[in-house]
């Protein structure tokens, strides 16, 4: 076969139309296939990363709180007794603080209310209104670049519900009574709620 038959054959071949339908098909269905696995393997790899970002994001989140706490009660405790020291005849002290919980934050709240009005006819000419009013809260959100926060009005510190407090100079009564007094007043809590007791020896 020479060269020009051959050309003819190629061009007859290129310019039948079903012949072009089963190349145009054909190239279809190899760019849908390669789409397909292409966003399968995607789809794993963000899939892997959201799950071990998440699990990082949880792990820092949670140790930064338990950071906070345990900052602020430490500053609590030193705070104590340092005050405490102060007090005429309590010589050297440790301090035990108990919290009834961590630390609360409170969110912005929208109140919104929903007002429906309707009014019907029956076929005897009566009319019957229904009005109906809908109340409901939501937390507003604030935007943070690319995620959205509650809007956080106050963060309440942790709340105290008990002190224990070990003093040399607790074994005088006036002493001990001075020492549940400032700690009382200081955290607003009862003085049933201050135990103190005289260090030994």
């Amino acid at each position: 076969m020479g060269n020009k038959d051959f050309k003819k054959e190629l061009t007859k071949i290129v310019n039948d139309k079903k012949f072009l339908n089963v190349v145009c098909i054909a190239l279809i269905l190899a760019f849908l296939l390669l789409a397909i696995s292409f966003l399968n393997t995607t789809r794993k790899k963000s899939e892997k990363s959201v799950s071990v970002s998440g699990e990082e994001t949880i792990d820092i989140i949670s140790n930064e709180g338990n950071d906070i706490f345990k900052n602020y009660e430490e500053q609590q405790k030193n705070e104590l007794k340092n005050l405490l020291r102060k007090i005429k005849g309590v010589g050297e002290v440790e301090v035990m603080i108990y919290f009834k919980s961590g630390e609360v934050k409170v969110p912005a709240t929208e109140d919104t209310t929903t007002q429906s009005f309707t009014e019907e006819s029956d076929s005897q000419g009566g009319k019957r209104t229904n009005n109906q009013q809908t109340d409901g809260t939501k937390v507003v959100m604030a935007g943070n670049g690319s995620t959205t926060e509650p809007y956080i009005l106050q963060v309440n510190k942790p709340e105290i519900s008990g002190v224990v407090i070990v003093a040399e100079g607790a074994s005088s009564s006036k002493v001990k009574y001075d020492i549940q007094v400032a700690v009382s007043s200081l955290y607003d809590i009862s003085i049933d709620k201050v135990n103190v007791y005289p260090m030994k020896d």
